[in-house]
């Protein structure tokens, strides 16, 4: 019984994610980035990988949020550390734009983070 109750809650949970994620690919199909970074946001926080990718977009093209080449490397880097190929393409598109020393900054964040997410 604890068992299937176990199994339905995590079905819920997937479910609710997917529709967050979901309402926020119909905001960003509308442009409207606002909405979607606040859809977004809170699931890349919690590691859903696709959540993540966009944010890193949102925050690489300044659509929703002000430009910030460091926040979007934070993110890509994430993604390449779980070995997500393009994580590693955008990395290596951001380091053209940015100094060594966001970049070194960009990845203390990602390391912060995925240590506080173990």
């Amino acid at each position: 019984m604890k068992r299937l109750i176990l199994i339905s809650l995590v079905l819920f949970l997937a479910v609710g994610c997917a529709s967050e994620f979901n309402d926020g690919m119909e905001a960003f199909k509308r442009k409207d980035y606002k909405i979607a970074f606040e859809k977004w946001k809170p699931l890349a926080e919690e590691g859903h990988d696709d959540a993540q990718y966009k944010i890193g977009k949102l925050y690489r093209e300044g659509l929703g949020v002000s430009q910030d080449y460091v926040k979007a490397y934070k993110w890509y880097y994430i993604l390449a550390k779980k070995g997500y190929g393009g994580g590693y393409k955008y990395m290596k598109m951001i380091r053209r734009e940015i100094n060594p020393d966001q970049v070194s900054r960009a990845e203390k964040l990602a390391r912060e983070w995925m240590k506080e997410h173990e």
